[in-house]
């Protein structure tokens, strides 16, 4: 059963200039090169289940886009409810879902301010989200806020910062790639000026910066793991001309809520 639940958000200049950024990048986040394949897929969900845990657990997935890990948590077999506000995203997961059959609550909402009573989940994923927040301690107490004592946070974050001649000549071609090949706007990598003054981390999050915010959080048993294991799954995928268009660090940072009392 797939569910879709909309209504109307009350958003800031800064999450509308977001929202419209991947709303337009919505047509093409699934067209980047080197992404999918089962070798991948295996990899993630291996990653993910050893994080969140082996029992059927009630997972909410934050700033979901086109539904990658949320689609990956149904396939393990966890109950999933996926958030963004990005109408654009949250079609192309609900369709892939729904080609697929997998069972999954989209709704579209502001993930710094969830709707859900306290202590509803068993577990929050969110993968590539941080960075686009504006205030992404806020959205860290909120996660905290909706999953029970015991449960946890799994956050999957990187930094788009591209460094070095070779890798910048890779990521000019792989914009030149994805106009000729899709149409995509090369000069739309970027958030506009006057939306990246609004956010704390407009080009990525740093792991130790990552870390700062969970601690803050108040989680506790705090495990980071490097997933460059990842780019090197899809750099094999890639031609010569893109290898190191996508060679930035990425982390999954788990941490656990604390029991109260």
């Amino acid at each position: 059963m797939i569910m879709m639940e909309s209504g109307k958000l009350d958003l800031d200049r800064t999450k509308e200039g977001v929202k419209k950024y991947w709303d337009y990048g919505s047509k093409f986040y699934d067209t980047a090169p080197g992404l999918g394949g089962n070798e991948e897929s295996q990899i993630w969900k291996k990653l993910l289940s050893s994080s969140i845990g082996p029992d059927l657990k009630n997972i909410l997935d934050v700033g979901s886009g086109t539904g990658i890990i949320a689609m990956y948590l149904a396939e393990l077999g966890y109950g999933v409810t996926a958030v963004d506000f990005s109408e654009g995203m949250m079609d192309i997961a609900r369709k892939k879902a729904l080609e697929k059959g997998a069972k999954i609550r989209f709704m579209e909402g502001d993930i710094e301010n969830l709707s859900f009573e306290d202590e509803t989940f068993d577990c929050v994923t969110a993968r590539y989200v941080l960075w686009t927040l504006p205030h992404p301690e806020k959205a860290l107490k909120e996660w905290v806020r909706v999953v029970k004592p015991g449960g946890r946070i799994v956050i999957i974050d990187g930094k788009w910062v591209t460094r070095g001649l070779l890798p910048r000549i890779s990521a000019m071609n792989y914009h030149i790639y994805r106009f000729i090949k899709y149409g995509k706007n090369p000069f739309t990598y970027d958030y506009r000026k006057e939306v990246s003054v609004g956010l704390p981390n407009p080009h990525g999050v740093e792991k130790k910066q990552i870390m700062e915010y969970v601690s803050k959080a108040g989680l506790t048993d705090i495990v980071v793991t490097d997933l460059k294991i990842i780019r090197d799954i899809q750099r094999k995928k890639l031609p010569w001309y893109l290898k190191y268009a996508n060679d930035h660090p990425i982390f999954m940072v788990r941490g656990t809520v604390a029991k109260k009392g």
